[in-house]
């Protein structure tokens, strides 16, 4: 590993490369060049955390890892702890306020074996359990500004993606056909899993606990075509397309895992969900009932307790605190209680312990963390995968910023899944929690419909 460590000047250049024109046009044409390429954009409401899109393309490497094989490239080796192998690999000199590149990517869901030596979950056979590209180069879009710039360290490549800006997209046959296979679980199946939850919670072993199922789907074509129609019908602040050849990732999730600034750390967990009213007053009256029903209120409260002893296990001493408690944040389809929750980061600590801190979500596990987990692990029929893990960047300047990856597809060549989940508590009914489920997949089902 130590040949591998990168070597990159102390700070990236900022190159001014356009202003007012098409960012996901741009991108467009730089799929069609690149087999590994990503677009990460927000579609929220416009605010800190919506100003910003990043486009990156033809990564230095690419690394993954399933169970203790690290393949970096096509060198594969067998080590202790893959996860070690990013922190290795990243530069420890970089200054940047901006973004200036770095390891952008995926963890799995799965990725929480090599953070918790007592756990041995289910693996997904398509997906590694960690895969990212390493970038140097790329380009933001500041949305306040209108204005993209290309930032590099060693080596130039905007004339590059200027020739390509100035081209027309290529004609070719670009639809998508899409054919439902079907979920993993059927209603009745989904019942008795419910139950089995419930079950626990009697015994003492688990407080809340978060399972669902997968729908399934063949697809042929062209994906960046569902991810078009997918930002018009859910625009969301967490939107991406991951590229890494056949292996895609097309989200538009509400929900921030954590994210690190100058070593402040923040994280937003949603828990309780409602419809969407056709009216505002509608909208008003749903959110009012969601924010007065006790088990959604004492749900939640649950889990903001779970991500503060999370971000405490590295944060320095008195400084985590909730920031705000019970907002409401409406989303297309559905609306969500959600708070935010921040702390210092601690001496000795870094954005790869910070996020393996508060790994994965209590919002896709329950509370317990641990226990909820092997609770999944034993009642879904098989392996989580990219779904409920984390997707984002390691920034080379030490700031990270993962999203979680729900109400998002995951592709495989021609294999296409998404997964939804409800969070179980004693008093659940199965009934309304396959219909949260449901509900949370609809914008998704629409966009493949």
């Amino acid at each position: 590993m130590g040949k591998q460590k990168l070597q990159l000047p102390s700070k990236p250049n900022y190159l001014k490369f356009a202003e007012d024109i098409d960012f996901f046009g741009l991108f467009q044409k730089i799929n069609q060049h690149f087999e590994t390429c990503f677009l990460l954009e927000s579609l929220g409401p416009e605010g800190e955390l919506a100003r910003y899109s990043i486009i990156g393309f033809d990564p230095e490497m690419i690394l993954s890892a399933q169970g203790q094989t690290l393949k970096i490239n096509q060198k594969t080796s067998t080590v202790a702890n893959p996860y070690d192998a990013l922190k290795k690999i990243t530069p420890q000199n970089i200054i940047a306020r901006a973004y200036g590149g770095g390891l952008v990517g995926y963890l799995g869901y799965d990725a929480i074996n090599y953070f918790e030596p007592s756990l041995k979950i289910k693996t997904h056979p398509r997906f590694p359990q960690f895969l990212f590209g390493v970038y140097t180069d790329g380009l933001v879009l500041d949305k306040m500004t209108g204005e993209i710039l290309y930032f590099y360290f060693n080596e130039n490549r905007s004339d590059v993606i200027k020739k390509m800006k100035n081209q027309k997209l290529k004609k070719k046959n670009d639809k998508v056909k899409i054919k439902k296979l079907g979920d993993t679980v059927s209603k009745k199946r989904h019942a008795a899993m419910v139950n089995a939850v419930k079950d626990e919670i009697r015994a003492g072993n688990t407080f809340q606990c978060v399972i669902g199922f997968k729908t399934e789907y063949q697809i042929q074509g062209e994906p960046l075509k569902i991810y078009e129609r997918l930002r018009k019908i859910n625009p969301s602040p967490h939107m991406y397309f991951l590229k890494f050849g056949a292996k895609k990732i097309i989200g538009a999730s509400p929900e921030l895992l954590f994210r690190v600034r100058e070593r402040e750390l923040e994280t937003f967990p949603l828990a309780g969900t409602a419809a969407r009213g056709k009216t505002a007053a509608e909208d008003q009256k749903l959110a009012r009932e969601l924010l007065n029903n006790p088990k959604e209120i004492a749900e939640h409260n649950m889990l903001v307790d779970l991500h503060r002893n999370d971000l405490g296990r590295v944060s320095r001493f008195g400084t985590v605190k909730v920031r705000r408690l019970c907002d409401i944040k409406r989303f297309s389809h559905v609306q969500h209680i959600s708070s935010e929750i921040t702390g210092i980061m601690a001496p000795g600590e870094d954005m790869f312990s910070a996020l393996a801190s508060n790994f994965p979500a209590g919002t896709l596990t329950g509370a317990p963390k641990i226990e909820s987990i092997k609770i999944i692990d034993r009642l879904e029929p098989d392996g989580r995968g990219p779904y409920g893990g984390a997707l984002g960047h390691f920034g080379w300047n030490g700031d990270a910023t993962f999203a979680i990856p729900i109400r998002s597809l995951f592709i495989d060549g021609d294999y296409a899944f998404m997964q939804n989940g409800s969070g179980i508590v004693y008093d659940s009914t199965a009934e309304n929690e396959y219909r949260e489920i449901k509900r949370k997949g609809a914008a998704m089902e629409k966009v493949m419909g």
